[in-house]
């Protein structure tokens, strides 16, 4: 008996607690009924544990998030420093070319007049 009330429905188990509350199968049946009620409270207190290892993970991912967005604000302060820092070479290369030019043009007509006045001499 007591296999069959291992295999049993909750609506058969119903069935057995109809019998008088004295006899063997309603005594076999009731404590058929605790032993699932405390298993199912067993299989509860198992998943609040694994429901609060859950939170605890959740609560170190926010923290990780929380430090990668820092770290990500950090990163584009500091391309945006780079930014400004390659602005600052470019501008003084555009000046580095246009003084080169103003060298190349004054070193050109140098030599023109280097030219000039020895192909006519005074």
């Amino acid at each position: 008996m007591a296999t069959d009330l291992a295999t049993m429905s909750i609506k058969e188990l119903a069935v057995e607690l109809g019998f008088p509350e004295n006899s063997e199968r309603y005594q076999q049946a009731k404590a058929e009924m605790t032993y699932r009620q405390l298993k199912g409270l067993e299989q509860q207190q198992a998943a609040m544990l694994v429901q609060m290892r859950a939170i605890e993970v959740q609560r170190q991912a926010t923290t990780a998030e929380a430090k990668a967005a820092e770290a990500g604000a950090i990163s584009a302060k500091a391309a945006e420093k780079a930014a400004e820092a390659a602005e600052r070479n470019s501008r003084y290369l555009l000046w580095t070319v246009f003084v080169a030019l103003f060298l190349a043009v004054a070193s050109a007509v140098s030599a023109y007049y280097s030219y000039w006045s020895a192909v006519h001499p005074r």
